[in-house]
């Protein structure tokens, strides 16, 4: 079964991540739901990320600094994929892994990727609920 971890530490406030400096990002960009016309909200939530492009095989490793329930937005160390690559996500979080397909929407100061996750399987859009919910409890 998996668990939801600890609400005290669970969505991080802004932290040094990248470096010695501490980093808080806010990035807007309009994606909107096809069916509903609508924004998912976005929550602070810092996680290790693996991404690796479906085509190339090549892979990036970073940190997430928000995820809603349409992606999430993803800091890597080198340059981000460009829009429209897709990828296998690997997002992990408190020994908790969520697996799904994602594709690239945007990337901006070649260190920051914005992800789209495609159509998830039950049990892995359970883990992101999980950590939504977490997310919508700790900043409400």
């Amino acid at each position: 079964m998996i668990g939801v971890p600890s609400r005290s530490n669970f969505c991080a406030p802004a932290k040094p991540i990248l470096g010695s400096v501490s980093v808080r990002l806010t990035v807007e960009v309009q994606l909107e739901s096809a069916s509903t016309g609508k924004r998912s909200v976005r929550y602070p939530f810092v996680a290790r990320v693996t991404a690796t492009d479906v085509v190339s095989g090549m892979q990036l490793e970073g940190l997430t600094s928000d995820l809603s329930e349409g992606g999430c937005c993803v800091l890597t160390r080198r340059g981000p994929f460009s829009p429209g690559t897709r990828v296998l996500l690997e997002i992990a979080r408190n020994d908790v892994s969520l697996r799904t397909n994602a594709t690239v929407v945007y990337n901006l100061k070649d260190q920051i990727m914005g992800l789209r996750f495609d159509e998830m399987s039950p049990d892995q859009a359970a883990i992101a609920a999980g950590w939504l919910k977490a997310c919508y409890a700790i900043n409400s």
